[in-house]
């Protein structure tokens, strides 16, 4: 699985909410799998990534927003000592992100200019298996 390193933080504050029904769907579904699959293997990518295929931002393979996501991508990966190419199984780039973001003040730093953080911050990130 390829993911934009900002998702290693969006997939453990998925709450069911999304841009659009088709977006929802599909981030669940990732989701359930990544939590079901904690061994699954992840590369972190640059650009659009397997959450992006269904945003309604997306345009073509390119992000409508691309300062503000390659922003926090660099950001979080800058945090947790990542790289694009990195690959790592789930539970532990998953583990990576919640010791320095979500446990520190980068979570705000990183996220406050998300439309989601306000429902991120008071979300919180769910047991994960194998851990």
């Amino acid at each position: 699985m390829n993911l934009r390193p900002h998702h290693l933080l969006c997939i453990q504050k998925f709450t069911g909410h999304g841009y659009d029904a088709a977006f929802t769907a599909h981030m669940t579904r990732v989701v359930e799998m990544l939590r079901h699959s904690p061994e699954t293997q992840v590369t972190l990518a640059t650009g659009c990534d397997d959450l992006c295929v269904q945003c309604p931002h997306r345009q073509g393979s390119a992000c409508d927003t691309p300062d503000k996501v390659t922003r926090m991508d660099r950001a979080v990966a800058e945090a947790c000592g990542l790289a694009p190419g990195d690959t790592a199984a789930w539970q532990d780039l998953s583990r990576k992100a919640r010791e320095a973001v979500f446990a520190t003040d980068a979570f705000q730093r990183i996220c406050a200019s998300c439309a989601w953080f306000d429902l991120c911050k008071r979300t919180e990130v769910p047991y994960v298996r194998g851990e």
